[in-house]
């Protein structure tokens, strides 16, 4: 029997997205296994590993997009929103209507749905012409922030996101991440993100949370503890470095495991950056001796 996926309540307190046991599979395969996973209103959790450990999969049940099958998953948000790997504008409409596309399903008067599309094409850097012009004479970058924008037009309380930025260039893709982190910061955002993109979840996330396949499951966690909006480049550089020196990341991604450091702590403590290491089963591991995270 499929387990049904509890319905928000209204109220604070169960603002959050618990998720226990969880697994799923397509016929005889297994894609998830096992899935522990908090999400509280205002942090990000940045999903990461390789393709095919079954992270859609698990966007798609936290959207409601499959059925629960084994384990629970309690969604206290009132307002999800997804923005997908791809833009998925309609062809046919401008960009101004795809932003307020969601807004017209939900019944809100042309009027309001027009303006509020307009004002939060403007806040991800959309101008008038923009606005005005249809799909195919938007580029990438511009089709990527009308999509967020459209997602972020519904007010939600929840963003899941599938990989939405992996398409653009560096300075595109900060210029995005910057504008994210501005609105969760304004609105006490939730977020569920999907990357490949090691750093990118070091500099979003509030904790990260490591995939390994066959069948999908979590195979290390880390909490950062410097909030994403004061890590500068640096910190985010060294953070993604010393992550890749961690056997279950480099097992995960099919990386040569880091050979052993003589000057690393006896306990295997890496003396780096401001990090919590969590074990697999969501157990913290015992603080580190020295500024840095227990590997």
């Amino acid at each position: 029997m499929s387990a049904p996926v509890a319905q928000p309540q209204e109220g604070p307190v169960n603002r959050r997205l618990a998720i226990h046991g969880l697994s799923h599979a397509y016929a005889l395969r297994t894609v998830l296994d096992g899935i522990d996973l908090d999400l509280p209103a205002g942090r990000t959790v940045a999903l990461v590993g390789p393709s095919g450990c079954g992270k859609t999969t698990l966007l798609h049940l936290c959207a409601g997009l499959l059925t629960v099958q084994k384990g629970t998953l309690e969604n206290g948000f009132l307002r999800p929103s997804v923005m997908f790997q791809q833009p998925r504008l309609m062809p046919w409409k401008t960009t101004r209507d795809n932003i307020a596309l969601g807004l017209k399903a939900l019944g809100v008067p042309a009027g309001e749905r027009s303006a509020r599309a307009e004002a939060m094409g403007r806040a991800v850097g959309l101008d008038a012409l923009a606005l005005d012009q249809f799909p195919h004479a938007l580029s990438g970058g511009m089709q990527s922030r009308a999509a967020l924008a459209r997602a972020l037009a519904l007010s939600p309380d929840l963003l899941l996101m599938d990989e939405p930025f992996s398409a653009l260039d560096v300075g595109l893709k900060g210029q995005l991440h910057r504008l994210l982190l501005d609105h969760q910061a304004a609105h006490g955002l939730a977020v569920l993100m999907i990357t490949h993109d090691l750093m990118e979840a070091v500099r979003l996330a509030d904790a990260i949370l490591v995939m390994a396949a066959d069948p999908g499951r979590i195979v290390h966690r880390v909490e950062l503890t410097t909030p994403a909006r004061r890590r500068g480049d640096a910190e985010v550089y060294r953070t993604t470095a010393e992550l890749l020196q961690h056997p279950a990341v480099c097992t995960s991604f099919g990386l040569e495991p880091p050979a052993a450091d003589p000057e690393a702590d006896a306990d295997g403590g890496c003396a780096v950056l401001p990090l919590r290491a969590v074990g697999a089963d969501g157990g913290a591991t015992p603080a580190p001796r020295k500024k840095g995270f227990s590997c």
